[in-house]
């Protein structure tokens, strides 16, 4: 059986997000359940487009399996900066960073 071109991209998608996911949770950021400022939405909103065009999906893949908890994004990351700066802003799992 084939899969369609939509279930394909659907499946490549739901991926990505889960290694975005797992990224955000390796570094330290926990998201906000509640409104969040705007420039905050958008640099999440950034996040998921960024992380979807990444041509590095394998390498991410293989530095999550052996990330430890706490640690900065790997230079490939599109959302390195992103994610620096949301911790830096605050949104952390860490208490007082």
């Amino acid at each position: 059986m084939t899969s369609s071109l939509f279930e394909t991209t659907i499946g490549a998608f739901e991926e990505r997000m889960a290694l975005r996911r797992k990224m955000l949770s390796v570094t330290g950021i926990m998201l906000p359940k509640r409104r969040i400022p705007q420039d905050v939405e958008d640099e999440i909103r950034d996040s998921i487009i960024n992380c979807y065009e990444c041509k590095s999906g394998d390498t991410c893949a293989t530095w999550l399996a052996t990330a430890a908890d706490g640690v900065p994004p790997p230079e490939f990351c599109p959302n390195r900066d992103s994610i620096l700066r949301l911790k830096a802003d605050g949104y952390s799992m860490e208490p007082g960073v």
